[in-house]
């Protein structure tokens, strides 16, 4: 079963720049870290994407455009679905891949879902 994602996790863009998430709110949290939800991801930035080769036409990821797997389907806080260790997703860096980011870490395994 797939760990939900908390303050704590670590996504990283194929780049391997990390993504900062806030969460949105603090009702529901794991080893007292805030659980996030899918709406946290897509306010997510990376300020760490090495994909900057101009020569190249390339852009940093900079943030998450879509979140393409992992929304619990069980599990919400005031109506928006928890986020879990199966997200993945697009940004908005050139050139587009398929999967441009994903979970490196739930960094819990005390909650899991579905």
């Amino acid at each position: 079963m797939p760990c939900v994602l908390t303050t704590s996790s670590v996504i990283r863009c194929a780049h391997q720049g990390t993504f900062l998430v806030t969460a949105s709110q603090h009702a529901l949290t794991v080893g007292g870290n805030p659980v996030l939800l899918v709406s946290d991801l897509l306010t997510a930035t990376v300020p760490d994407c090495k994909n900057i080769d101009a020569s190249k036409s390339q852009l940093p990821c900079v943030k998450i455009t879509a979140v393409s797997t992992g929304a619990s389907r069980l599990l919400s806080v005031h109506g928006s679905p928890v986020a879990l260790d199966t997200a993945k997703g697009t940004t908005q860096a050139s050139p587009v891949l398929p999967v441009a980011w994903q979970v490196a870490s739930a960094g819990q395994t005390r909650l899991s879902t579905d």
